[in-house]
């Protein structure tokens, strides 16, 4: 099964697909670029970031590369993408989304950069792992586990894609819907000063985050089922939403960071005896510095840095109140995580609007 899985990765149809999408992201980078920058200079300072990583796929592209090349071209590469989104363009108007979005996909990238490098190092990896699942490993929208996959037969190919291709509509409609609220509501918020209006602000800013990473993951899903006919996991959990625990909702949520963490960082540390609670609160932390990074790269104030930091760390309290007192509902996470979400979703939208910092 495996080996048709890396087969369906080399076939011309994927190797297009991923190439197209790649383009796309670029274009996209291009337009905002041009609307952005003030300068001839300053539009060709924002393409250098894009530009990198397409240097960096080329250079996982060619297979005869010698193990210090690949590690050189890597470190070389990962270290040009974080310090590239710091430029004066990424801290004003439409500079604001280019940096927060090429920061963040920074830290996805140079991780899934640093998993291939050992993949390729790996004893007998290199016949599964062609070029162009490499590239779709790194640069095509490598959020996703490309190692869980299964091929999709036949009898269910098309069922896979059409019911997919459902879900993609509704998170489209409630991104939609959500994004429309908040565009609406912050002008009422501060006229009225409303502290629960404000707080229902928050809320749609959550919906506009967690539809925009379904209508991401269905997309991608959907990309794959109908072109490639592959299967590829969800970066959610199943059961995600009926979750009766903080901490089975964490489990749950973007799966494929989530597995980043516990293998890069809390199984080591309880291997090297520190307790599973420290080493779960570190795990929250480093995840709460990943998500404050594009805040610093875009020049946000250290409130809202601080606020950022502060969402991911404080999960530690619901979840140690849980067990104590052994807590077990859906009520109490979406009350939590609604109570919570100010914290995520303030500084993101105080950052489009300036008005919400009073």
């Amino acid at each position: 099964m495996e080996d048709q899985v890396a087969q369906r990765y080399e076939t011309p149809t994927a190797a297009t697909l991923g190439v197209t999408v790649f383009a796309m992201s670029f274009l996209g980078l291009f337009v905002a670029a041009a609307v952005a920058a003030d300068s001839f200079w300053e539009f060709w300072g924002v393409l250098l970031w894009p530009a990198c990583l397409l240097w960096m796929n080329l250079c996982v592209l060619v297979p005869t590369q010698k193990v210090l090349q690949r590690r050189i071209c890597t470190g070389l590469g990962c270290l040009a993408l974080f310090v590239l989104p710091r430029m004066d363009i990424c801290r004003k108007g439409p500079g604001l989304i280019i940096g927060g979005a090429e920061s963040a996909a920074t830290i996805l990238v140079t991780a899934r950069a640093l998993q291939l490098l050992s993949r390729l190092e790996s004893e007998g990896s290199s016949g599964l792992w062609g070029r162009w699942r490499r590239f779709y490993h790194m640069a095509c929208l490598s959020w996703h586990d490309v190692d869980r996959v299964k091929v999709l037969e036949s009898d269910e190919h098309k069922s896979h894609y059409c019911s997919v291709l459902y879900e993609l509509i509704l998170a489209l409609l409630g991104l939609a819907a959500c994004a429309l609220a908040v565009n609406l509501l912050p002008g009422v918020a501060i006229a009225t000063g409303w502290i629960a209006c404000m707080l229902l602000v928050c809320c749609f800013g959550a919906g506009c985050v967690v539809f925009g990473f379904y209508t991401f993951d269905r997309a991608y899903l959907f990309l794959l089922s109908y072109f490639n006919q592959l299967g590829v996991q969800s970066i959610f959990g199943p059961g995600l939403w009926q979750s009766r625990t903080v901490k089975d909702f964490w489990r749950k949520w973007n799966l494929p960071v989530q597995r980043m963490l516990v293998q890069g960082v809390f199984r080591p540390l309880c291997k090297f005896g520190i307790s599973a609670d420290i080493s779960g609160f570190v795990v929250f932390l480093i995840s709460g510095l990943g998500h404050a990074w594009p805040l610093l790269c875009v020049g946000a104030r250290n409130k809202q840095v601080a606020m950022m930091l502060l969402f991911f760390v404080s999960q530690i309290i619901p979840m140690k109140l849980e067990s104590k007192l052994r807590i077990q509902s859906c009520r109490w996470v979406y009350a939590v995580e609604i109570l919570m979400s100010p914290l995520f979703v303030l500084p993101l939208l105080q950052l489009g609007d300036a008005r919400l910092l009073s």
